[in-house]
Order: C-alpha cells, then structure tokens, then sequence
C-alpha cells in the first residue's frame, strides 16, 4: 500500500472518473426533474445532451489513460476503469434505441384526416418557440403515413353529434388526458373539438392532441390528430394514441344506449297498445289451423 501511494498518478485516470459520474448525476437529475414536470422539455434536452459531452470526455480521458499506465506503470486504473465503465454504460442507453428508431416511422404528427385535419386552437396559443410547430405539414408527411400506418381512419358512427361528443370526453378522461379546451358541436352544424395534452409514461414528454366531432349527412365522423410537442420522431407513440382512444370511445359508446332507443324499463311510445292477455284455451289462440 505504501508503494501504491508513492506511485505518481495520471489526471487522465482522474478525470475520466469525476466527468463520468458527474455525466451520470447530471443525465438522471434531469430526467426526474422532467419526469415530475419540475423543468421545461427544452432545459432537460440540453441537460441530457450535455451529460453526453461530458461522458464522451471522461470515454477519451479514461482511454487516454490506460495508454499512459500502460507505457509508464503509473497508478490510477481503477479510477481510469470506472470513467470508461460508467462512460459505456451512459451510451449505452441510446445505443438500445437506435434498432427501434430505424424500424419506425420518422413522424410526430399522425392524423386521421390527411386532408383536412383538426387545427389546434387553444394549443397553438403561448407556445414555446423551442416547439414543433401546429400547422400541418402534409406533403412527404402524409405519404410517410399512409405508407406506415394505412389503418389510420376515421370513425364513423350513426350516433348522434351530441352523444359522441360527450363519449369522447369520458374516454379522454379515461385515458388521464389533461383537457386544455372544449367546443361543444353547435345546431348549425359546426363541429366539436376538444383539445388535450398526454405525457409519455417513462420520459414525460409533452404531445398534444385533438378530436373533431362532426355531423356528416345522419352520421357522426370523429377524427384525431395527435403530435409531439418536441422531436421529429415519436417512435410510433402518436399512431398508438389514436388507436387506444379509439379502442376507449369505442368501449364508452357500446356501454351508454343511443337516446333514439327507449331505455328498458320506461313507458312505452305514445299510441302504442299493449297486447292484451289471451286466456288460455280461448278460441283463435294457441289452436292448429283448420285445414
């Protein structure tokens, strides 16, 4: 041990292990904090980015020093170790991304209607600038989707706007979607909307989505737009959005009974008689025909 401590010691082996565990506390502090919603989506992007630089530091230093033990027999290759092992394991993360970001489409904004989709109202108000913009690009866009996600579609329901409208809103809430705005359909015809904010489960980040409700010649047609708020991949999230809501509004229209149809246990219809009771035996009932 005295001989250890005597042995002079390379700053790269020291480095290497002070920038990789700051890189490490600094990617994961800013993940949380994202997470709990304590810090913008811009702020942790850069946090993370940052944590990156600094793990590529400590990669070459600890690399830098194990050349340096090695030619001169210096101390310092555990610390040298743990910057390159820590370094690895930080890279390590979007490394595993990589195969299922090239297996999905380049899209953050997915619509059910390519040609006339939902416009954000609500949402396009006090945006950061930092934020993927709300107009609809199209184009390239569109022709990505079809391609990718041809299932895609409008739901189309013979139920009236009004009960529609109010099952989207219940599967929204189902969905803890955060509602940011609603607009009843109106008696002139004008569709609803109803715009909303979802958060992804392990990162927190923020998409934003809309729903129109529209009469459509005695139909009801519901479309969905869904988009990240950052990025211009989504690894398949908005498509998968659309197809859960849809699942949802489809569960809450099949669990609430159409208001054309009595519900059981009312009075009949106005004019409508009730089949007296035949006594049994009576001539005409319950007899074979002559022949």
């Amino acid at each position: 041990m005295t001989l250890a401590a005597t042995l002079p010691r390379t700053k790269f082996a020291t480095w290497a292990r002070r920038l990789a565990l700051f890189s490490a506390v600094l990617i994961l502090v800013a993940l949380v904090l994202h997470r709990l919603g304590r810090i913008e989506t811009p702020l942790a992007i850069g946090l993370v980015l940052t944590g990156f630089a600094g793990a590529g530091l400590a990669l070459l230093s600890g690399l830098a020093a194990g050349v340096v033990i090695w030619r001169t027999g210096v101390a310092g290759a555990w610390s040298a170790a743990a910057g390159v092992v820590v370094s690895l394991a930080i890279f390590a993360w979007p490394a595993s991304i990589v195969p299922f970001y090239l297996r999905t489409a380049p899209l953050a904004d997915v619509t059910t209607d390519i040609e006339h989709p939902p416009e954000f109202a609500a949402l396009a108000r006090d945006r950061a600038k930092a934020a993927n913009p709300v107009a609809y690009q199209g184009g390239a866009i569109a022709e990505l989707q079809e391609l990718h996600y041809p299932e895609i579609k409008p739901l189309i329901t013979e139920r009236s706007a009004e009960e529609v409208y109010d099952a989207v809103g219940e599967a929204m809430r189902r969905l803890k979607w955060r509602i940011i705005s609603e607009e009843p359909p109106q008696e002139d015809g004008s569709a609803g909307h109803i715009e909303a904010e979802d958060r992804t489960l392990i990162l927190g980040f923020t998409d934003d989505v809309i729903v129109r409700v529209e009469s459509d010649g005695g139909t009801t047609r519901v479309d969905v737009r869904s988009m990240s708020r950052y990025g211009r991949a989504d690894f398949g999230r908005n498509a998968n959005r659309i197809k859960e809501f849809y699942t949802e509004l489809r569960a809450r229209l099949e669990a609430s009974v159409p208001t054309a149809v009595a519900p059981r246990g009312k009075a009949k219809a106005k004019d409508t008689k009730a089949p007296s009771k035949v006594r049994k035996g009576a001539p005409g009932q319950g007899q074979a025909p002559r022949k």
